[in-house]
């Protein structure tokens, strides 16, 4: 056998390979889609297009248009938080991985705690989120608030610059102190802060840009904020 011969036949077997390979992969997505199609005639109903994973898509994966496609969905099995706008999800990172073929939600891409950068000569403190805590929903993260101490009728200036550092995802309507809100506090602040956060007398004022210099320790008559909540 010539050399020349080995090396047509090598050529001929790689190429088979490679039929054989782009064969089965088309017979794989084949099946996927007719099992969709199963699906679709077995349960009815209404057909939404979702946003799916071409492929497995792993932790920490940026997405990329070849990564995603648009595929039709029965309403009733549609997962909560389900994605149906390609662009919602190219670019997106993933933190939750997505097996191949499945929908991409909510869950998938959502946000986990950045690093948050403290403000050199300040201390990072969490405070439970309630609904009388005077944060509302024009309150943002990088926003410079005033904390207060409301007892027997007279508001305290516990801080007068509490800068916030992060805020949960839908802080605007919790009710409760399941989740909590990241400030940043002069150290001599803290603990007259977190005291009154404790035994639930503090609340924060969001004062306009141009208000200045307001003292710790000074009684204050409660903000717009605070005059809201206690009512």
């Amino acid at each position: 056998m010539s050399r020349r011969f080995k090396i047509v036949l090598s050529g001929a077997f790689a190429l088979l390979a490679i039929v054989l390979c782009l064969a089965y992969g088309e017979s794989v997505r084949a099946e996927e889609e007719s099992r969709r199609q199963e699906t679709l005639t077995r349960y009815g109903g209404e057909v939404v297009s979702l946003v799916v994973a071409t492929s497995q898509l792993e932790e920490g994966q940026v997405i990329s248009a070849g990564d995603v496609a648009k595929r039709d969905w029965v309403s009733d099995l549609v997962p909560e938080g389900a994605i149906t706008n390609l662009d919602d999800a190219v670019g997106k990172k993933v933190t939750v991985a997505v097996a191949s073929g499945a929908p991409i939600t909510q869950l998938n891409l959502r946000e986990t705690g950045a690093t948050v950068e403290v403000p050199s000569g300040t201390i990072a403190v969490s405070v439970p989120l309630t609904d009388k805590l005077g944060v509302g929903e024009g309150v943002v993260a990088g926003d410079r608030l005033v904390a207060y101490r409301v007892a027997d009728g007279t508001a305290t200036v516990l801080a007068g610059e509490a800068t916030v550092l992060s805020l949960p995802e839908g802080a605007k309507t919790l009710a409760s102190g399941s989740q909590a809100m990241t400030i940043a506090l002069a150290p001599e602040d803290v603990s007259s802060v977190l005291a009154a956060s404790t035994e639930g007398s503090l609340r924060f004022g969001l004062p306009a840009s141009d208000v200045q210099g307001v003292d710790a320790g000074v009684p204050a008559a409660p903000t717009k904020v605070d005059q809201e909540v206690g009512e």
